[in-house]
């Protein structure tokens, strides 16, 4: 188990050692205080800091353009919803405070190892709240908030690709799948799919599911998971 700890402050890094050791007691740990230089690495888990020297605005875009692969989970000092937007919509795959009890941190960040998701449940909460009548939908009502944002004309698609677990969801979208079957399938709580989604629609530039999965398949982006699906 090879895992990136990034993060500029010494004494937090040691105490994201000792949770990374209560889920991998054997585990290879690369401990890093910037992202100043680095160079392209695959890594089973990467623990990231948001705010550190390197990083720019966001670091999560830094270490993909590095060539720095892996599922990643942000553990940062902020706490307040605006961040945790920003840390999921970059692509992330878990939002967790440093306040985050140990063992709590243990199991989560073995979860994103396995390939889930996970962000605190007043997060989450939040995320709701500002997703307002589109998380109260499931099947092919779960549209945008704003139709403006789904502008037929935007491009989405070139500046922000899927990450690898989008385009799992997307795949299972085009099966006609509920978000409850798309979470039980890939290991997700429920809210995190519907987070996936709203980031697939945006990045397609659709109105809904329908219109995405119909994008997806003129971009070429759906032909494996069509066709396993026929």
């Amino acid at each position: 188990m090879k895992i990136l700890v990034a993060d500029d402050h010494p004494l937090f890094r040691d105490a994201l050692e000792l949770s990374i050791r209560q889920a991998w007691a054997d585990a290879d740990i690369v401990s890093i205080g910037s992202l100043d230089g680095i160079g392209a690495a695959r890594f089973d888990l990467i623990v990231l800091d948001w705010r550190m020297p390197g990083a720019g605005a966001d670091p999560f875009t830094r270490l993909r353009r590095a060539g720095v692969e892996g599922p990643v989970a942000v553990v940062t000092g902020a706490e307040d919803l605006e961040t945790a937007i920003e840390v999921l919509r970059s692509g992330a795959d878990a939002f967790l405070p440093k306040t985050t009890p140990r063992r709590i941190l243990a199991q989560a960040l073995r979860l994103v190892a396995e390939g889930g998701s996970f962000v605190p449940r007043d997060i989450a909460l939040g995320l709701l709240g500002q997703a307002g009548p589109v998380v109260e939908c499931d099947g092919a009502g779960d549209e945008m908030a704003d139709a403006g944002e789904a502008d037929g004309d935007t491009d989405f698609g070139v500046s922000s690709p899927l990450t690898e677990r989008e385009e799992q969801v997307l795949s299972m979208l085009a099966t006609g799948a509920t978000n409850k079957e798309i979470g039980r399938q890939l290991s997700l709580q429920e809210v995190t799919v519907k987070l996936h989604t709203r980031r697939i629609l945006r990045k397609l530039g659709a109105r809904n599911r329908t219109d995405a999965v119909r994008r997806a398949q003129e971009a070429g982006l759906l032909n494996h998971g069509l066709s396993a699906a026929s």
